[in-house]
């Protein structure tokens, strides 16, 4: 329980570090945020004919004011759930968030769902039966996938099926002017490809965990006396393989759910999903300090908690780091 305490104290102060970093990082970016607020042509418009008006614009939004003041605004922001409007649209950066997080969400829980199964089955039957056909078959396959960035795993995928055959659409969430079921297949039908490279990244990082962990229990002394005595194969790969190579693949996957929200921002920017990863990228483009600052500070925060949460699942599932503790 003390550790527990402990860990939930450095992620906190974690958190802390990360979104002050992040505000640092941001504010010191090249560009003027009141040109990407009122519009270039506006900008030079107002500054040739209106530099009070100008002024008074940099006064509202607090842009003429020190690091260090922006900086507290900041943090009282946080602290009172109050994150302001967008430089982009104006609108309320909780609202722009919450729809941006929403959409990332159809892709990342289908993509964590199908890539931890998958792996953990391709992994398993790969690492029991190491220079095997199908280890021979798979592991050359996903551990070139897995040195292989997601970006050009996209733009191959994006030329091939949607530039060259034409079966998917090249980009965006949705076909214009759809509604009800119509509206439902075009989602499903943007959503497939970047979908199928998620999943593919994703499958080949946990299948090389999993066969890691499967083929190194493989070899234990212990596991070699349990077939001697004649135990099916079936008994040892369930009784003995699976629960052993189960918990570090489990904590693989608790650490996974904080990049739920935030692991798939190239892919995002590549289809045009308008996702938290697209928000971001956008935000920091246009140098809108408040949505940047929130989708940040959401990222910081759900990787760390999947990092806490990972560590109380392993003390809960593994006898021997509960010992430890």
């Amino acid at each position: 329980m003390r550790s527990t305490g402990k860990k939930f104290l450095y992620a906190i102060c974690t958190v802390y570090m990360i979104i002050s970093l992040s505000f640092l990082l941001i504010h010191i970016m090249p560009g003027k945020p009141i040109m990407y607020l009122v519009g270039q042509e506006e900008y030079y418009y107002l500054l040739d004919q209106y530099p009070a008006e100008l002024e008074a614009l940099k006064l509202k939004f607090g842009l003429d004011d020190s690091l260090w003041v922006q900086y507290k605004k900041y943090l009282k922001c946080i602290a009172t759930l109050d994150f302001g409007r967008a430089y982009s649209n104006h609108q309320p950066v909780s609202q722009n968030v919450l729809r941006a997080a929403k959409s990332t969400l159809l892709l990342s829980i289908p993509t964590w769902i199908l890539g931890g199964i998958l792996g953990a089955v391709l992994g398993t039957l790969a690492g029991w039966r190491t220079k095997g056909i199908f280890d021979r078959i798979t592991t050359p396959f996903f551990l070139f996938v897995n040195t292989i960035p997601s970006n050009c795993i996209g733009l191959i995928f994006l030329i091939i099926f949607s530039y060259k055959l034409k079966i998917f659409p090249i980009n965006g969430m949705v076909g214009p002017g759809l509604s009800g079921m119509e509206r439902f297949w075009s989602l499903l039908n943007h959503m497939a490809l970047p979908l199928i490279i998620l999943v593919l990244s994703r499958t080949a990082g946990n299948f090389m965990l999993m066969k890691s962990s499967v083929s190194q229990i493989c070899n234990e002394d212990y596991l070699i006396t349990a077939e001697s005595k004649g135990l099916e194969d079936k008994k040892v790969l369930f009784r003995h393989v699976l629960c052993n190579a189960l918990l570090p693949y489990s904590t693989s996957l608790s650490i996974q759910l904080g990049w739920l929200l935030s692991g798939a921002m190239i892919v995002e920017v590549i289809f045009g999903w308008k996702g938290m990863g697209s928000l971001m990228f956008d935000a920091v483009s246009r140098r809108d300090f408040p949505t940047a600052q929130l989708c940040f500070l959401i990222s910081a925060v759900s990787v760390v908690a999947a990092n806490w949460i990972s560590d109380i699942v392993n003390i809960i599932i593994d006898p021997r780091v509960r010992d430890e503790q």
